[in-house]
């Protein structure tokens, strides 16, 4: 419990300047940025399906936020809101939730490349009606996520800026009065004589809200080794976004950046999500006659700053070792995403990523499999006890890396794991990258993987996305049998010296 409160407080801590800096990006205002992350973020909690996971207003939401205020006001984002909150609500009754995790990695880092840039550019009028306050409180973010990494660099930058404008530059353009009351249920306030316009931007918001939603998820999964229900999480996410919008706040969507605060914290149970919500509450009570005197400027440099963290800068890395159709994926989808929209953005990248596994599957040989086979023992090579061996047939695309990664999570018991991988042709930058997070959690963990049986095409890939580098050779073979011998003699090593430090007792 103790763990769940320190979580739920710093989480809170965070969010307060980032739920009134998206409000205000949003063009709904700051009130409407907290009542989203207090009442919204509290409902997820309570039904969501990732007990740590921090739901609020988001970056890459505003972006898309501003487009339908400039185009239906606040009200038509309210009702869009809702309408999305419903989708979610649908999708997770259906039990859906595991579909939104096909999505090809390059279309990922599209949308969220696309995304950061829109992010980025809501905050650029505040940020210029006071340069000197937006270079001061960047500077004291950066130096903060430099040297005091304890310290929520959002808020360290937020006094920044509060301070210098109080003492030295007095800029008029500030957060202003808080009317931070009971909220009151918009429902009337809705246009539901246009809901037929609202229907794409409802889609979007759903799309995205699910998307963060559930890579959020996955995220915290890996930090404290759980697996979360993506079903009830979409229900929950969609409570959170309905009640949210019938009180006035933005939609919202679990937030990666706050919900990893609260489980270094800490947080380890749903107590520190809902606890996150009450904090949020109580510090908007007893600070809001200093929040009204916030520079717009300190929150634009916030929204800024986290708008390039958000930026996928790993997979631009990727473009240059990775094939040219990733490239021209992620490209296009970031186009897209800037100048159109999100679901055309991603519809678009799925058709893309679509098209190029059926010309690699039209390439390859007649007879070979196209989806992942259960597990299963590849060898009859001795195994030492504590080395578990998986099997995978068929090529590893996008479209089979869930599979992988379920079947894996829920079969692996014992410290070393050997993928065999004879069986599987190729594979695309989804699938290598797949494998390489994979190793990245077991390492975590404190286990072990070793990788045989690879096809010329798979240990390509594999050395491009740098998996080879991460593993090292002696890990990644070409043939199952040196995988086997050397997951064995590791296994053998850890035993001896096991043996020498807990020794028998007479």
């Amino acid at each position: 419990m103790r763990g769940d409160v320190i979580g739920g407080a710093t989480a809170a801590v965070v969010a307060l300047p980032l739920a009134m800096a998206f409000g205000i990006a949003s063009g709904a205002g700051a009130v409407s940025g907290l009542y989203a992350s207090i009442f919204g973020g509290l409902t997820a909690a309570v039904f969501g399906g990732c007990g740590v996971q921090i739901t609020g207003p988001t970056g890459a939401m505003t972006a898309v936020l501003v487009m339908i205020v400039s185009k239906h006001g606040i009200n038509g984002m309210l009702l869009a809101g809702a309408l999305a909150g419903l989708m979610q609500v649908l999708l997770g009754v259906l039990r859906l939730g595991k579909f939104v995790k096909f999505l090809p990695q390059p279309v990922i880092a599209g949308f969220t490349n696309g995304v950061s840039i829109l992010f980025f550019m809501t905050a650029i009028d505040d940020a210029l009606q006071t340069p000197s306050i937006t270079i001061i409180t960047t500077l004291v973010i950066l130096l903060a996520l430099r040297f005091f990494k304890q310290v929520p660099e959002s808020l360290f930058g937020l006094v920044a800026g509060l301070v210098m404008n109080e003492l030295f530059i007095h800029s008029p353009h500030v957060v202003g009065d808080l009317p931070f009351t009971i909220p009151q249920p918009t429902l009337a306030l809705m246009p539901f004589g246009i809901i037929g316009q609202l229907i794409r931007p409802a889609i979007t918001i759903c799309l995205l809200g699910s998307i963060s939603a559930l890579l959020s998820a996955e995220v915290t999964d890996a930090m404290i080794g759980t697996k979360h229900d993506s079903d009830r999480e979409l229900i929950g996410q969609g409570l959170g976004n309905l009640v949210s919008s019938l009180l006035g706040g933005v939609p919202v969507s679990g937030a990666v950046a706050r919900s990893g605060v609260n489980v270094h914290s800490g947080g380890r149970t749903r107590l520190s999500s809902i606890l996150h919500a009450i904090f949020l509450l109580i510090m908007v009570i007893a600070l809001g006659p200093v929040a009204k005197r916030i520079p717009l400027a300190s929150l634009a440099a916030i929204l800024m700053v986290a708008s390039v963290r958000t930026a996928d800068w790993k997979s631009l890395r990727l473009m240059p070792r990775a094939r040219w159709s990733y490239g021209v994926i992620m490209t296009i989808t970031t186009i897209l995403t800037v100048v159109r929209d999100l679901t055309i953005a991603v519809a678009v990248g799925v058709v893309l990523a679509a098209a190029v596994v059926m010309v690699e599957l039209a390439s390859m040989p007649r007879g070979s499999e196209v989806a992942p086979q259960k597990a299963s023992p590849a060898s009859t090579y001795p195994i030492h006890p504590d080395v578990q061996v998986m099997t995978f047939s068929g090529p590893l695309f996008f479209v089979g890396t869930e599979n992988l990664r379920s079947q894996i999570r829920d079969s692996l018991s014992k410290p070393i794991l050997v993928l065999d991988l004879s069986d599987v042709p190729t594979m695309d930058e989804t699938g290598a990258l797949a494998l390489k997070d994979l190793a990245d959690r077991l390492q975590r963990e404190g286990k072990s993987l070793y990788i045989g049986g690879l096809k010329q095409k798979s240990l390509r890939m594999l050395t491009r996305m740098g998996l080879v580098g991460d593993l090292g050779r002696s890990r990644v073979c070409k043939g199952l049998r040196s995988a086997l011998r050397r997951a064995s003699q590791e296994a053998m090593q850890i035993a001896r010296a096991e043996s020498k430090l807990c020794p028998q007792q007479s």
